[in-house]
């Protein structure tokens, strides 16, 4: 197997990674919205492992990236797919797009979702500290709320 074909299949593995990465995420969803903290804490950790996953498949890709950048001759820092494509006359062209095209969409949805599943966070911690709030407001106004904190925040 080549630098190519290493590149290729390292690719391959990261973005079928990412694709489970987005499912979790999309699930993860699901659970911030159904307040299931359990649940959440057992995804987070789901992600975590994948999260290292992918950077060990970085290293190897990496590692692939930099062997035929000393084969073409060239810095692998500049060694893109773009710069592959325009350099090698390889029916392996093809694939090296079509699986950067893939990542690129599974990394945009992953982004999006992501991205909402934030503000349904954000959304809920505003939830509980408007909740905080009106319980302590509630207990002033009925007097047994006498200057105390409502919890000890020394550490």
């Amino acid at each position: 197997m080549d630098n190519i074909d290493k590149i290729i299949l390292s690719l391959e593995k990261e973005n079928n990674v990412y694709k489970e990465l987005l499912s979790i995420s999309k699930k993860k969803k699901d659970v911030i919205i159904d307040n299931k903290i359990d649940e959440l804490d057992s995804i987070i950790k789901m992600e975590g492992n994948l999260v290292l996953e992918i950077s060990k498949l970085e290293d190897e890709r990496e590692k692939a990236v930099d062997e035929l950048a000393k084969e073409l001759g060239c810095d692998g820092k500049e060694l893109s797919i773009s710069y592959l494509c325009s350099k090698l006359e390889d029916r392996r062209v093809v694939d090296l797009k079509k699986i950067a095209d893939n990542i690129g969409k599974t990394l945009s949805e992953l982004k999006e979702i992501n991205d909402l599943n934030g503000k349904l966070i954000e959304q809920s911690l505003e939830y509980v500290n408007f909740s905080i709030n009106l319980v302590a407001d509630i207990m002033e106004e009925q007097g047994s709320f006498r200057g105390n904190s409502l919890f000890d925040a020394k550490v």
